[in-house]
């Protein structure tokens, strides 16, 4: 009897061991818009997805011509743009922290992570050329590997210097500003890793980043500020002898206050 017992209580342990380890519901991203094709590839075959419908950790998104989709995770949205295929590599809920971890395999996509009370949200993009992690953020990531924020901060680097083990970490509490550290954003970001301001961009190749954020801004600014000049009017000046009779004064049309505006642009790195 103390045999089958002890037997049983081995069991409960084991069955209670098992429930501890296992989480209670699989964490998942929420359909909220689905427009065109929009598919998830589950068990090796592509299936539609709809509004209200669910992504789970690990699944693949892909989106057709002229197809876009929506899709919010806590208070993060995800807005997938058309040909665009990404996967779900980490959506995770814990006591004061939402982890969010998105691949972007081909095509653009662009993510709001919302600031909630009392909560931080790890939240990363990356391809194969760039990783972008961000703290209460609107940005852009596009597959080309050109990255532009247009709220919060953006820490970027090169995708060779990613390190998944390393990205677990939560941001910092507080605001991003110009004298932010990188690892205030992402704590496992590189050194050399840079952080992107509201109205920054930067750009990488396989080889690395190839344009800081301010050398970005600056060109943008130069191009805008090549095209300005100012009107050029005009006036009509006699050339013909005026006094001889049935002789037109002849006229010639010249330039008058003509000029351009010099725009001079300085970015500090």
């Amino acid at each position: 009897m103390n045999c089958v017992t002890m037997i049983k209580k081995s069991i409960c342990v084991a069955f209670a061991a098992l429930c501890i380890a296992l989480p209670l519901c699989a964490a998942s991203a929420t359909v909220v818009s689905a427009e065109g094709k929009v598919e998830v590839e589950r068990g090796g075959t592509w299936v539609p997805l709809s509004a209200n419908d669910t992504v789970s950790e690990g699944e693949t998104v892909s989106t057709g011509f002229k197809s876009k989709a929506l899709l919010r995770y806590q208070g993060s949205v995800l807005q997938v743009g058309a040909l665009t295929r990404i996967t779900l590599e980490k959506l995770a809920e814990g006591e004061k922290n939402d982890t969010v971890a998105v691949y972007l395999n081909t095509g653009a996509i662009k993510s709001t992570v919302q600031k909630t009370e009392n909560r931080r949200v790890n939240y990363t993009v990356r391809n194969p050329v760039a990783v972008a992690s961000v703290r209460g953020t609107e940005f852009d990531f596009a597959g080309d590997g050109a990255i532009s924020c247009a709220d919060g901060a953006v820490v970027t680097y090169s995708a060779r210097l990613f390190d998944a083990s390393a990205a677990s970490e939560a941001p910092s509490e507080g605001e991003s500003n110009a004298a932010t550290p990188a690892t205030d954003i992402a704590p496992a970001a590189p050194a050399g890793a840079v952080v992107v301001l509201q109205g920054q961009a930067v750009a990488f190749t396989s080889d690395g980043m190839s344009s800081s954020p301010a050398q970005s801004a600056s060109a943008a600014a130069s191009q805008v500020a090549a095209t300005v000049s100012t009107p050029v009017e005009t006036e009509s000046v006699s050339t013909g002898a005026a006094g001889s009779a049935g002789a037109a004064a002849a006229s010639e049309v010249i330039a008058k206050n003509t000029g351009t505006i010099k725009v001079r642009v300085a970015f500090d790195d």
